[in-house]
């Protein structure tokens, strides 16, 4: 019978919400649920604290965490990693990320990454950028990094920077 009861209170509070909706825009609204849905994680996680489930309370802390304010909440960001715009750890590393750039690669730096003799023409950078970024591209086993590099040298071998 309280779950029937806790149910029509539900539906009421959700009607209620829904009628100061009615008259809004899209980006309104969207702001509105998710603020709503927070709230509600919210209490969720008040009622799963109470009740002794601390570690679907975190989840659902989480949750109503990352809907109020747009981020990961602290707790599930690690050493290093990045948080929102703002963070206290912006501007760290992550550790998935490549390294800083120092500088601009060379033109003879370049040519070495893709193998090619100085003289080579358009046609034979791409063939050998292609050749090379199909078998170091992240999705085939390569890294980031790597395939980074290689695109920067036909970057930098065709003039674009």
């Amino acid at each position: 019978m309280s779950a029937f009861v806790a149910g029509v209170i539900a539906l009421l509070v959700l009607l209620l919400l829904a009628r100061g909706w009615l008259g809004t825009n899209a980006r309104t609204l969207a702001s509105g649920m998710r603020f709503s849905g927070g709230m509600i994680l919210v209490l969720v996680t008040l009622a799963l604290a109470v009740t002794g489930r601390i570690g679907f309370a975190f989840i659902t802390a989480s949750g109503a965490w990352y809907l109020l304010f747009g981020q990961a909440p602290p707790w599930q960001t690690g050493y290093g990693a990045r948080t929102g715009s703002g963070g206290s750890q912006s501007n760290r590393q992550s550790g998935n990320s490549a390294p800083p750039r120092v500088a601009s690669m060379s033109r003879s730096e370049a040519l070495n990454v893709l193998g090619l003799q100085e003289g080579a023409t358009e046609e034979q950078i791409r063939a050998a950028h292609r050749r090379l970024i199909q078998q170091t591209h992240p999705d085939k086993g390569g890294t980031n990094y790597l395939a980074a590099k290689i695109n920067e040298a036909k970057d930098v071998l065709l003039g674009r920077r």
